[in-house]
């Protein structure tokens, strides 16, 4: 009998990390047999195609209600819960009064993996970490049997625009095609530091003659980030900068990707970095703040890692929530790295896209599929 699985996630139409990394980790187990049903936190019953169902969950405590009624009548083999640490503590204890194996699918935005949160996970049947650097912090805090999920692209659909294309789609957006277009998805909250990306534009129009589009994919009005059309005022950005709320038609968003010439992130720490891995996919180099999973993903010439500000002797803080460390990316470096970009006029010709390109193509979804796949075989292989 095909083994049955309850997953537990983000599944909001209007943006979510969890659920572009879910939904084809998904349908790709379902090929596989795998009867699957979600508790989708943010998901609102909008229409879908997917192989697999999805239960709307407006709360934690909603998916909890799911996942707790499903464990009692529908007695799924696995719960894969894809979410935050602290939300993988919450789950767990709920649901392991029901003896399901637990499969955690979870990020680290910067080391180190603090000893609380290690003993969270550490009687997990399964931890997925969706960097290196999670999985390496994970097992120097003794969770050996943490393992990299390696998370896919889709690089047919995420791939570089012609020249004919990007010239069109900057007629469409009234952006003139001799204007150097940043750009930067991010979401508009402290950790993804947007205000430093908008410091690095403001620092770049003073060292160039050429004119600048910023373009910023975010929640403009979140209740917990920058008031991003003042702060535009303040730097003297409000011609620069075009703002598009999170949550486009995947098609629109890899509009903006064509028509850019430079992805650029000033997160102060990073589990994965989504954003990144499509713009190495649409073939423009990436300039992004040495910190977390960023590294991984450009380093060996495959995009620019701007260092932190030396503060003291120490180039980070601690947050206050996980405890892990917080990079402040350098505006002035990041302005003329940007500027050598701008003044190059090279584009696609960098040796790094090409190297970028090279790397995302063998990020197959199959990769993570079988990562899992074999994950829950040994675990049954065990308890017989």
């Amino acid at each position: 009998m095909d083994k049955k699985i309850v997953v537990i996630t983000d599944m909001d139409a209007n943006g979510s990390g969890y659920k572009n990394l879910c939904i084809p980790l998904l349908e790709g187990l379902c090929g596989l047999g795998y009867d699957i049903k979600v508790a989708g936190l943010g998901y609102q019953g909008e229409e879908h195609n997917y192989p697999f169902s999805i239960i709307p969950a407006g709360t934690i405590q909603d998916a909890h209600a799911v996942a707790h009624s499903l464990c009692h009548v529908w007695k799924p083999d696995v719960i894969i819960v894809a979410m935050d640490i602290p939300l993988q503590d919450f789950f767990y204890n709920q649901l392991r009064q029901f003896g399901v194996k637990y499969i955690a699918i979870t990020p680290l935005e910067n080391g180190p993996l603090t000893f609380s949160w290690a003993a969270i996970l550490l009687n997990m049947d399964g931890i997925f970490f969706i960097s290196e650097l999670g999985k390496q912090e994970a097992i120097k805090a003794g969770i050996t049997k943490a393992e990299h999920l390696i998370v896919g692209i889709d690089t047919v659909f995420w791939h570089p625009a012609t020249q004919a294309e990007k010239a069109q789609l900057r007629k469409g957006l009234g952006i003139g095609e001799d204007e150097f277009v940043v750009l930067t998805v991010a979401d508009n909250q402290e950790r993804k530091n947007i205000a430093a990306g908008m410091e690095i534009i403001a620092e770049l129009k003073q060292q160039t003659n050429k004119k600048i589009r910023y373009i910023l994919v975010t929640r403009p009005d979140s209740p917990v980030g920058w008031k991003l059309n003042d702060y535009s005022i303040e730097l003297g950005l409000t011609k620069e900068i075009m703002s598009f709320n999170r949550g486009l038609p995947v098609k629109d968003l890899w509009g903006l990707y064509a028509v850019s010439d430079v992805y650029l992130s000033a997160s102060k720490a990073e589990g994965l970095g989504m954003p990144v891995l499509e713009a190495m996919a649409c073939g423009i180099p990436c300039v992004a703040s040495d910190v977390g999973a960023h590294r991984e993903l450009l380093e060996n010439n495959r995009g620019w890692l701007i260092a932190s500000y030396q503060m003291g002797k120490k180039d980070h803080i601690r947050d206050v929530w996980g405890n892990s460390k917080r990079g402040f990316i350098n505006a002035e470096l990041a302005a003329e790295v940007l500027q050598g970009i701008c003044n190059s006029g090279k584009g696609g010709q960098w040796m790094c896209v090409e190297t970028a390109l090279d790397d995302v193509r063998s990020r197959t979804w199959d990769i993570p599929v079988t990562q899992i796949h074999q994950k829950i075989e040994e675990l049954f292989s065990e308890q017989k």
